[in-house]
């Protein structure tokens, strides 16, 4: 009866804690720095204040921690450190196997921290890292709903371990972060780990299971960290030149021969404030980009891949302007309405455009987030050859369809006749001005403008839109919306989009709905959007229940619903989903999935080479299982089969994937 009365009451308070997030921990000053080397035998982490205070997050919310892991700050004039002792009854049961960087560790044991540095829940810096010393990085926005995964901070990680479990030492420079200066800085603070072989997982404040799968990067609730005392900042100056030299031979051009190729650029980084980046680049190079994740395409319209172009990561979640990205199966993006696009720079119909110069301010002073941008591209004749279909007549003629003299002859054959595509591109600048005001708690509102000049037909091509985020009872409740318009010479009109939005999470139940309206004209040449001339309703709903069963830890069950409409109110569009989910205590996830959709073609799209659908409305339905085991044992994988109709035909998908770790290092 004690141990059942201690229980429930170390519950109570872990739940006090995390609805207040008021705990605090605390990091000392030190003179000299600890040795980075996984192994917490430095004589200075006595100095600091050992942390125990964790409660679960999952499988019980708020519970006492079933394995003990101590916590340990310092912190000097140039770096803040982390020491963490994750004891473990059973350490040979530790798993760790990943050590890419930024690879998703939640297959393996790992810690994660969380870094508020304006200590305004509004977003911060993430860091995570396994029994291995793998590192990953985010920056956080929007309260953690918005991460920049492609951003990487330099930082140091040693792990270690040992018959009572593994530990780990980091330390993060403070000239990474960004931060307001003060006589007595305090931080919003959060530290996690995951047991893997227990699916647990602790906190210092546990964000609420509501939050779903992505709630480890909320920062609506954090603890305080204290101890700072006086921050200021050292101007920062990162200078990146390159050279990249070589020949290159059009084997099937006018000229032939071979023809020396020399480049020379470079990149700078300043920081200007605590809280203020200016980047400059002159001749960018991009030859070092990670390549795109490559995607299937069976729909008519644009696929959208992220930015990974250092110069245009830093800051980039300060110019988010319209709809929130969406991941979906696979780590694909859902594509998103938006105002500014940066892959829009520097690349036109398919083609590479020089940069001659780039320049960027980023970053917050006081309440507000600053954004501006100002690019160059150079002026570049692209000619490419490709085969178009043309209309043979009786006297010879090669026509296309859309020819007037088609109508009066009389036609023989169809052929495909190769044509040169020609493509004039003048000196193009592109400029971006965005401010955004923190308002409330952990509100906001802000304005975007947007300049092209010239625009890619016109003399420009102009955007301006405001936009507002409102959060209300602890996150629970949030209100989005945006209204832009574009000006385009020669274009009048019907040149707006505006969107509505509501999410409500609370206990097991999640819902959101929002409204989209982009009229036909809305033409924003540096944004995104993947289909104009429509109004847009979507809801969706998920019920998260949790039996007290031994077996099961969770369901997940829930609809979603989009319909589509053009501007005369014709449905386009209707797409309804209804999906179910079993977690299982071993880890494994089970589901089926069942899909009915509608779609009117107005014109015929290929869907694969070859393969045309034709104009017409069609209705079409496809039902399948999908199994996920759990990525900590030996040999883990997933399995999913879709069948159903797709148009006019049929479709059936299968797709696997399987993964043996042969050892710790070796997958």
């Amino acid at each position: 009866m004690l141990s059942l009365f201690c229980s429930v009451l170390l519950c109570s308070v872990g739940l006090a804690a995390q609805i207040s997030g008021q705990v605090g921990v605390q990091t000392v000053r030190t003179s000299t720095a600890p040795r980075i080397d996984g192994v917490l035998d430095d004589t200075v982490w006595g100095s600091a204040v050992p942390v125990e205070s964790f409660y679960q997050r999952n499988p019980v919310e708020g519970a006492p921690p079933t394995e003990r892991t101590v916590l340990r700050i310092l912190h000097d004039d140039e770096q803040i450190y982390f020491a963490i002792h994750c004891f473990e009854s059973e350490p040979e049961r530790i798993i760790g196997t990943q050590m890419q960087r930024d690879a998703e560790l939640d297959s393996d044991d790992n810690v994660s921290i969380t870094l508020d540095t304006y200590n305004d829940r509004r977003g911060g810096f993430y860091f995570n890292t396994n029994p291995l010393g793998a590192r990953a990085d985010q920056l956080l926005t929007d309260e953690g709903r918005s991460r920049n995964e492609a951003w990487d901070c330099v930082w140091s990680c040693r792990t270690s371990r040992n018959s009572e479990g593994w530990t780990v030492e980091i330390a993060i420079p403070f000239d990474q972060l960004r931060y307001a200066e003060s006589v007595n800085a305090v931080w919003g603070i959060n530290v996690s780990r995951t047991i893997r072989r227990k699916r647990e997982d602790v906190y210092l404040v546990p964000p609420p299971q509501a939050y779903g799968f992505r709630g480890m990067f909320r920062t609506s609730k954090l603890t305080q960290l204290a101890g700072l005392g006086e921050l200021q900042t050292k101007p920062r100056l990162q200078i990146t030149p390159y050279t990249l030299t070589g020949t290159n031979r059009e084997f099937e051009g006018l000229d032939p021969t071979e023809q020396p190729t020399f480049n020379a650029g470079i990149d700078a980084k300043y920081g200007l404030t605590p809280g203020l980046t200016l980047d400059l680049s002159y001749k960018t190079d991009f030859a070092q980009v990670e390549a795109d994740q490559e995607q299937v395409n069976l729909t008519r319209f644009s696929l959208f891949f992220p930015e990974k172009r250092d110069f245009f990561l830093e800051g980039a979640g300060i110019f988010d302007f319209g709809e929130r990205r969406q991941t979906v199966g696979g780590g694909t993006i859902r594509p998103p309405t938006i105002l500014f696009y940066s892959r829009r720079i520097g690349i036109q119909d398919g083609h590479n455009l020089p940069v001659v110069f780039g320049g960027k301010l980023t970053g917050r002073a006081g309440a507000f987030e600053i954004g501006t941008l100002h690019f160059m591209t150079d002026a570049k004749t692209f000619i490419d050859e490709k085969e178009e279909e043309r209309v043979l007549t009786d006297t010879g003629l090669l026509l296309e369809e859309n020819d007037p003299l088609v109508e009066m002859s009389q036609i023989v054959d169809t052929v495909d006749v190769a044509v040169l595509d020609t493509l004039d591109v003048a000196r193009t600048n592109v400029s971006l001005v965005r401010v955004r005001r923190d308002v409330f708690g952990r509100s906001n509102i802000g304005i975007i403008a947007i300049n092209r000049s010239p625009g890619e037909k016109t003399d420009h091509n102009r955007s301006l839109g405001g936009d507002l985020s409102f959060s209300f009872f602890n996150s629970s409740l949030n209100l989005r919306g945006f209204y832009a318009k574009t000006w385009t010479p020669g274009v009048e009109g019907e040149d707006v989009a505006g969107m509505a939005e509501l999410d409500l999470k609370k206990g097991k139940f999640e819902f959101q709905t929002s409204y989209l309206d982009i009229q036909k004209n809305f033409n924003p040449e540096v944004g995104f959007v993947p289909r104009d001339d429509i109004r847009r309703f979507k809801a969706s709903g998920r019920w998260s229940p949790r039996p007290n069963s031994p077996r099961i830890r969770r369901f997940s069950i829930g609809p979603r619903f989009t319909y589509l409409m053009d501007q005369n109110n014709l449905l386009q569009s209707r797409d309804f989903e209804f999906s179910s989910f079993m977690n299982l205590e071993i880890g494994d996830w089970i589901g089926m999935r069942l899909r009915n959709r509608f779609e009117r073609l107005s014109k015929e799209f290929d869907v694969h080479e070859g393969i045309k659908i034709p104009t017409g409305e069609y209705k079409f339905t496809t039902i399948g299982p999908t199994m996920f085991s759990n990525k900590g044992r030996r040999i883990s994988g997933s399995l999913s089969l879709e069948i159903g109709q797709f148009f006019d035909g049929t479709r059936k998908r299968f797709s696997g994937r399987s993964e043996l770790k042969v050892t710790n290092q070796f997958t």
